[in-house]
């Protein structure tokens, strides 16, 4: 169980470097080497959240490939957006013996139960991308500097920007997703002084406008949080 867990964790690490576009020009990460589950299980089930975004099915070749060259077999289930496939993926990988789940969830939350369903079966729980939240039953999580991804997206705004008054319009992503408050806190972090100075003005949302004074992260912690779910079910 140990070797398929630490073997696992490392495709997915490489998997999301490559993702990142972190590898070396013409160089492609080696899988790591492990030997096949026991009695030709399946060893490892994944459960991806839509086959409409070609992100999603590059990680399914990926994940074929790597598990398959370290001598697992694997089993790769979409949701489609509906935690309620998701739930039903989770359970079917469960019946089919499965010793590893890598979910990436559509719905954190909504998908707590499915993480304890896994565990209360003996399943190890890897969660992928995006973190499975209000339950104890995530052994693993795997992910991209989602702060950091937000603060290089707003960089890129501040170094192209001259003058003052420049409209912005914030746009954080699903209130489901937590990375999208990630990507937002991390964004925040670097345009807030801008707005604060009058390089951007925010032009589409009135709780964001409320928080253009909050700079340090104490304040942020207190007040981002809340404002932000706003943001996110106005936009």
């Amino acid at each position: 169980m140990k070797k398929i867990i630490w073997s696992l964790v490392s495709i997915l690490i490489l998997t999301s470097l490559m993702l990142a576009g972190c590898t070396a020009p013409g160089e492609a990460p080696a899988a790591p080497q492990a030997p096949a589950g026991d009695g030709g299980e399946l060893a490892v089930g994944i459960v991806l959240p839509t086959k409409d975004e070609p992100r999603w099915i590059q990680d399914e070749t990926r994940f074929k490939d790597a598990l398959s060259e370290a001598g697992y077999s694997v089993e790769i289930l979409f949701s489609q957006g509906d935690p309620a496939k998701e739930k039903q993926n989770v359970e079917t990988l469960i019946s089919k013996g499965i010793k590893v789940l890598v979910i990436c969830p559509h719905d954190g939350t909504a998908a707590a139960a499915s993480a304890e369903a896994a565990r209360a079966a003996g399943v190890k729980v890897v969660s992928y991308d995006r973190l499975i939240l209000d339950t104890e039953a995530v052994d693993y999580y795997v992910t991209f500097d989602s702060v950091a991804v937000g603060a290089a997206q707003a960089q890129y705004l501040v170094d192209h920007a001259t003058g003052s008054g420049h409209p912005l319009y914030l746009y954080a992503g699903a209130s489901s997703d937590n990375n999208a408050f990630l990507f937002f806190e991390g964004a925040w972090n670097v345009l807030q002084p801008k707005i604060a100075d009058g390089t951007f003005v925010i032009k589409n949302s009135a709780e964001a406008v409320a928080l253009k004074d909050k700079a340090t992260r104490e304040e942020k912690e207190k007040a981002i949080k809340i404002k932000l779910i706003n943001i996110l079910m106005i936009l």
